[in-house]
C-alpha cells in the first residue's frame, strides 16, 4: 500500500511540473514562405515539441508541447531566429528573451542582432516600423548578420526594440 501511495505521488508530482498542451504565438511576421520555414527550422529540434503550424494571414505558429519546459525552449528558439510575438502555453502567458534593451537609453546609433530578415517584405516590415519612432533618420538592414543599425538624434532604444517586437521580429540589443 505504502509504494502504491508513493508511486501515485511521484505521478502527481510529474504532472503538476510537465503540462503538456497547446503554444500559439500571435502576431509573428510571416510575409513568404521563407519565414514559414525559419519558423519550422527553428523549432525541427526542439525537444518535445510537434505539430508545428504557421499562419500567415493571422501571423501566428502553434504547436504542441510536452511541457512548459518545452515550451519555453520553443520560444526561446523562435526569438534566436528571429521571430517575436505573444505566446501562450495552455492560456499561460510564455515570455520571450529580454532584449538587453536599459530602461530609459537614448542613443543616436542603436545596432540590434537576431531579426528575422529573410526577404525584402521583412526588410521593409522592419524599416516602416523602426522608422515611426521619434528621432530616427534611416534604418539599415544587414540580412546577411540578422542585424538592424539605426541612426537619429536621441533615439530610445526601449522605442526602436518595441517597435520590432510589435512588428513581429525579435531584438537583441548590441
Amino acid at each position: 500500500m505504502r509504494s502504491m501511495l508513493s508511486a501515485c505521488a511521484t505521478l502527481m508530482m510529474l504532472a503538476s511540473t510537465a503540462t503538456a498542451g497547446d503554444v500559439k504565438v500571435e502576431g509573428v511576421h510571416l510575409c513568404c514562405g521563407a519565414c514559414v520555414k525559419g519558423v519550422g527550422k527553428a523549432l525541427k529540434d526542439v525537444s518535445g515539441v510537434e505539430g508545428v503550424t504557421c499562419d500567415r494571414d493571422e501571423g501566428s505558429v502553434a504547436f504542441a508541447a510536452e511541457s512548459a519546459d518545452a515550451a519555453k525552449s520553443a520560444i526561446n528558439a523562435l526569438a534566436a531566429a528571429g521571430f517575436f510575438g505573444k505566446a501562450k502555453h495552455d492560456g499561460e502567458e510564455v515570455a520571450f528573451p529580454k532584449s538587453g534593451a536599459k530602461e530609459g537609453a537614448k542613443a543616436d546609433t542603436v545596432s540590434v542582432s537576431n531579426v528575422h530578415l529573410c526577404c525584402g517584405g521583412c526588410v521593409n516590415a522592419v524599416a516602416k516600423a523602426v522608422k515611426k519612432v521619434d528621432g530616427v533618420s534611416d534604418v539599415t538592414c544587414d540580412r546577411a548578420e540578422s542585424s538592424v543599425k539605426v541612426t537619429g538624434s536621441d533615439v530610445s532604444v526601449e522605442a526602436v526594440v518595441e517597435a520590432l517586437n510589435g512588428a513581429g521580429f525579435n531584438a537583441k540589443v548590441k
